[in-house]
């Protein structure tokens, strides 16, 4: 599985947010925290 913000490998338990019905999973919480600033800029 792949972070949503930066692309990298998740290793481990990966964080995870839900945006407008979708979760998203990310490798650190900064990811999270950036996707959480600009979500439409991640969302395909």
């Amino acid at each position: 599985m792949k972070c949503t913000v930066c692309g990298d490998e998740i290793r481990g338990k990966p964080y995870s947010f839900n945006y407008k019905g979708n979760t998203y999973y990310f490798c650190s919480p900064m990811c999270m925290a950036e996707f959480k600033k600009r979500p439409e800029k991640y969302v395909k």
